[in-house]
């Protein structure tokens, strides 16, 4: 307890000893605000029925408590501020993610040859990380096709599985190499690919062992 706080209670204390019943009650009420209900009645001419809504009944006086040597209150922090730096933050978050999501919408509108050499910006190829990730968690890339989407970005990856197929991305921080896949960027709401029923062809590819890695990736 601080020693102002401790002082003040020990002077309380000392005032209830030394005083009647009469003025120990009034001490009471006046420390601790703990007067009677019937100053909530409102003015004793214009008494307030019991039916009577507090709000729209008048307002009561009532005395507030207030310690001696109270310390003041500390000043709330404007943090107006720091939301605005953190939803300017976000925008431009979102506005550059919208511009990958275009670009990759525009550069894979195609499915990616036998030998594709692509060069993307560092959002569109974080936000391609990020779809690529997703799809082959998905399933077997081997066995069916995959895919996933952003439906806040309004785009969806295609892989399918194809061993001739090999892909170099290209950004500033240096190059992905992704072998035996095809990529291909649609719309979220484009037919999924993975519903397509698998050709003969698919069909009579035997399973690869357990174990086999898809898609090998290498970084230059």
């Amino acid at each position: 307890m601080p020693r102002h706080g401790r002082a003040a209670l020990l002077r309380l204390a000392a005032w209830f000893e030394d005083a009647d019943p009469r003025s120990a009650h009034e001490i009471c009420s006046a420390a601790f605000a703990v007067h009677g209900a019937t100053h909530l009645g409102g003015p004793g001419e214009d008494p307030v029925g019991a039916a009577s809504s507090w709000w729209t009944a008048p307002l009561a006086d009532g005395a507030a408590a207030r310690l001696a040597n109270a310390l003041p209150a500390a000043e709330v922090r404007d943090h107006a501020e720091q939301r605005s730096r953190l939803r300017d933050a976000a925008e431009s978050s979102a506005h550059w993610r919208r511009s990958a999501a275009q670009e990759l919408r525009r550069v894979l509108s195609e499915a990616t040859g036998g030998d594709s050499r692509i060069r993307l910006s560092t959002p569109a190829m974080e936000v391609l990380m990020e779809l690529l990730t997703a799809a082959l968690g998905t399933g077997d890339a081997t066995r069916h096709p995959v895919s996933a989407g952003d439906l806040e970005l309004g785009v969806r990856l295609h892989i399918r599985h194809d061993p001739r197929a090999a892909i170099t991305l290209r950004g500033a921080d240096g190059d992905l190499g992704l072998e035996g896949l095809r990529l291909r960027v649609t719309s979220f709401d484009a037919p999924d690919e993975t519903a397509e029923i698998p050709d003969a062809e698919s069909r009579s590819r035997p399973a690869p062992a357990s174990g086999t890695p898809l898609p090998f990736a290498r970084e230059d």
